[in-house]
């Protein structure tokens, strides 16, 4: 099984969000290419940038960037990796994380999670689809330990 980040990683939840089709049916069609940024813990260094698109109801495409710039994401969704651990760890306990440890929530107060977008317009897509991503994020809980 892969590991968070790796693309194989979130193309194992697309798997299962088309599988859980009318739970993101219900939360509506959704088109967005981001980035997910996991950044080391004791410093500002980059450990991984991953690429993914979400068309419509499914998660078709997932990378590993080295430069998002050629990617040209809406959004780049960007935390230490401790902060994804814990979502991530919570997930895995419960289904999904703790209402203060959400995706929506950490990017609100934004010192844990942060959005980067060159185009507020584009980031503004985050805020329409956060709700999908998170119910991604949790299907996480279908993973073997």
């Amino acid at each position: 099984m892969a590991a968070f980040p790796e693309p194989a990683w979130f193309l194992a939840l697309g798997r299962l969000m088309e599988a859980e089709g009318e739970l993101f049916r219900h939360l509506g069609y959704a088109e967005v290419r981001f980035a997910v940024r996991v950044l080391a813990d004791q410093d500002d260094r980059v450990e991984c940038t991953t690429g993914l698109e979400i068309d419509g109801y499914r998660l078709g495409r997932a990378v590993t960037l080295d430069d998002t710039a050629p990617f040209d994401p809406d959004f780049i969704i960007c935390a230490r990796r401790a902060i994804w651990q814990r979502m991530l760890a919570e997930i895995a306990r419960d289904g999904h994380p703790e209402l203060r440890h959400t995706l929506s929530s950490l990017a609100l107060v934004g010192d844990e999670l942060w959005l980067e977008s060159s185009d507020q317009l584009r980031e503004d897509k985050f805020y329409r689809v956060n709700q999908t991503l998170q119910e991604i994020f949790n299907l996480a809980a279908k993973f073997p330990p």
